[in-house]
């Protein structure tokens, strides 16, 4: 990381200006395209829980642009910052998330041919990526679902032994459509802080979605929805568990970034 960039004014309002990732897409040198799982990459093409590797030929670099369009389901999964296999990679607990993106086309109906995802950016804890982990945290940062339309999520899953259905609570979830809608096929800049006990974010500058979580009482504001048979508390998970981030997005739907970066203290 040889190259200087500036830190967003939130980065540095909140301390958090040490550069710890980043990628503006270049080279596909810096993707581990054939699952060799060696150290020094900074995506992995190697999925968990026995999904099938993503095909090279999902992935595509033009103009330092990186396109993500997964030909099968796939959840959203196309390129991880951790290898599930060899456990390398990078992971990340709190600070501030910056990434540029386009939707070069509105998103496919559910019922059109080829429809296998949707243009995601999230994360997902390295312990339950190895499956190893009964309770988790999954920050779905950006999850475009048409019309303008994203929602950014927060996710509190748990299950009481390692062959347990799975329990899931939404502790969040938050849709906000912006200033612009992503429909219309140009370039915005998302900007996420993860601090002790709130997530913020910002479309293109603007202020967008804040919730803030604490230790035995209720988030503010208060959870949207819950699915499942509870609401627990998420305070300690999301400020403890280390993240990996994830790049998604199919055919029909995919993503196009122009750049993705991660600021800590």
């Amino acid at each position: 990381m040889n190259k200087t960039i500036e830190a967003p004014q939130i980065a540095k309002e909140k301390g958090m200006t040490r550069l710890v990732f980043e990628d503006d897409f270049d080279s596909m040198d810096t993707i581990d395209l054939y699952g060799t799982g060696k150290e020094g990459y900074k995506w992995y093409t190697t999925r968990p829980f026995r999904a099938k590797p993503l095909d090279p030929d999902d992935i595509k670099l033009e103009n330092s642009v990186l396109t993500v369009c997964n030909k099968e389901p796939t959840y959203n999964w196309g390129i991880a910052t951790i290898n599930p296999r060899t456990r390398v990679g990078f992971e990340f607990c709190k600070g501030v998330l910056e990434f540029r993106i386009r939707i070069p086309r509105p998103r496919a109906n559910d019922k059109e041919a080829g429809e296998t995802g949707v243009p995601a950016i999230w994360s997902f804890p390295s312990q339950k990526i190895y499956d190893i982990a009964l309770e988790w945290i999954e920050p779905d940062w950006m999850e475009y679902w048409g019309d303008g339309y994203y929602t950014t999520t927060i996710h509190h899953s748990k299950r009481e032994t390692m062959h347990a259905p799975h329990y899931y609570a939404a502790a969040n979830w938050s849709g906000h459509r912006g200033p612009v809608a992503f429909t219309d096929g140009e370039w915005h800049t998302m900007t996420f802080l993860w601090d002790d006990g709130i997530i913020e974010s910002w479309l293109d500058g603007e202020p967008a979605v804040k919730q803030t979580y604490y230790d035995g009482k209720d988030p503010e504001p208060m959870v949207k929805f819950t699915v499942g048979d509870y609401q627990d508390d998420v305070y300690k998970p999301l400020n403890t568990v280390a993240q990996a981030l994830i790049l998604g997005g199919s055919w029909c739907n995919p993503l196009e970034i122009d750049w993705i970066r991660v600021w800590q203290k």
